[in-house]
């Protein structure tokens, strides 16, 4: 790909490329590197002084017909394998535990799962001590149907904070039949370990922004509650994600929402939602009041409704505070081919300007991955499908291309994954969780830590 400019005689291009470079993550002792799982294993977790003195205890439930697969991949956890040297060699923590005590076997394929899966975590959370996880390793079909479900049984259980991991029956039978895909299938498991039970993996290097806050919108699916012949009620929640200048999810928001629409009207999904104006004061105002932001980032994953803007203006715009409402476009009809050296795939990190609009910008966040090593080819099937941003309200000094570098570093900060390849940054992604789970919990101010939607 290269950059946009007269390419020809009478002919000139509305685009300029570039490519950003990939965030640097810090870790242990300040040390830095671009990939998550190079960062491990040369210093550690960035906050490794805080719990190496950890007995970290792992509890299991998990089918009956896989039992010995979960516990050879358990042993691998604990012990290491290939480029993973071991939990307590790698997060530095005193010891990790888990014995034959800390297992259940569920049958996983009866009608009744849920409860069997439910009755098993009660009874290994009351076992466990406080900021400990369970792993739960099932078949496909069990996970896929009640992940969400399954996801929300730790909000059931008060007494401590017991959180969950979920391993497919078909990630762990590939990891354990490939030698590269177990060592990636323990980083990611052990990371989201270490995470949940209060640590920090790592941190990005750089602050976003000087001051402010991010917030990400999601909704949950609406429900029709109410119709006669002209009009239907609909119901939904609206969620605000609210993250700090280094994208740390620090605060959520939650409000149930009513509308009319015509009768005729279809919904797809959670296409068109928006969050009525007086909805939207109310929540902004919770933010601002909590956290006092010089700046605010609002990122949707849809164009921003009028109800929406005048609340934004009426309660940021009035008070001197900067902001800006950036559409993060995820279905786009845009791919991009790159160089011949590189499989003529593009680069993680390319980045396309519309010079002619200026508020518009196309961002891969997939496709060949810019390493500790260089350049390296992307090594899954299909073309990247980039990120489609534009900004339609912004009052703050940055601009399109300062818009895009903070989404790029905020695909980063993940902690459920150490590939380098993460499509869309948190403020979409876990504000999207929330909204899976809020149909299932009772008490919303339950989700202080994101580590609650790992």
């Amino acid at each position: 790909m290269k950059e946009g400019g007269n390419l020809a005689a009478g002919y000139t291009s509305f685009f300029k490329y570039e490519r950003l470079p990939e965030p640097l993550l810090r870790f242990h002792m300040r040390r830095k590197y671009v990939n998550p799982r190079t960062g491990l294993s040369r210093a550690g977790p960035y906050d490794a002084y805080k719990h190496k003195c950890d007995d970290v205890r792992v509890g299991l439930v998990t089918g009956t017909s896989i039992s010995g697969l979960a516990e050879k991949f358990m042993q691998h956890l604990k012990n290491g394998h290939g480029y993973y040297k071991g939990f307590c060699n790698v997060f530095k923590v005193n010891d990790f535990i888990f014995d034959n005590e800390m297992k259940k076997e569920i049958n996983d394929k009866d009608n009744d799962v849920l409860s069997n899966i439910e009755n098993a975590y009660f009874e290994l959370a009351e076992k466990l001590p406080d900021k400990s996880s369970i792993i739960i390793i099932l078949n496909d079909e069990t996970i896929n149907r009640n992940y969400v479900k399954i996801k929300a049984i730790r909000f059931k259980y008060s007494k401590k904070t017991i959180r969950l991991q979920l391993i497919k029956r078909s990630t762990l039978e590939k990891a354990l039949k490939d030698s590269m895909m177990l060592d990636f299938t323990l980083f990611n498991v052990a990371t989201a370990i270490y995470a949940k039970l209060g640590g920090t993996p790592w941190i990005l290097d750089q602050q976003l922004i000087p001051a402010g806050v991010f917030i990400g919108i999601a909704f949950t699916r609406p429900k029709i509650v109410a119709f006669n012949n002209k009009a239907k009620e609909i119901f939904y929640y609206g969620i605000l994600t609210v993250y700090n200048k280094y994208g740390r999810y620090i605060d959520m928001s939650v409000r149930g929402i009513k509308i009319e629409l015509s009768k005729n009207l279809k919904i797809r999904g959670t296409k068109g939602l928006y969050i009525p104006k007086s909805h939207m004061v109310e929540m902004l105002k919770q933010v601002i009041g909590t956290y006092f932001p010089p700046v605010v980032i609002i990122h949707k994953s849809a164009r921003f409704h009028i109800d929406e803007k005048e609340a934004v203006k009426q309660v940021l715009g009035s008070r001197g505070i900067d902001y800006a409402l950036i559409h993060i476009e995820s279905s786009n009809p845009y791919r991009g081919y790159g160089e011949d050296i590189y499989g003529k795939t593009v680069v993680r990190g390319d980045l396309i300007l519309d010079t002619e609009l200026n508020n518009r910008a196309i961002l891969f966040t997939t496709g060949c991955t810019q390493s500790d090593y260089g350049i390296q080819k992307r090594g899954r099937p299909g073309t990247p499908r980039p990120l489609e941003l534009e900004v339609e309200e912004n009052t703050t000094p940055y601009s399109v291309e300062d818009f895009a570098k903070q989404v790029f570093g905020l695909t980063k900060l993940d902690w459920n994954t150490t590939d380098l390849e993460v499509r869309m940054p948190i403020t979409i992604k876990y504000a999207r969780r929330v909204a899976a789970l809020a149909s299932y919990l009772t008490a919303y101010s339950g989700i202080t830590d994101i580590r609650d939607l790992m």
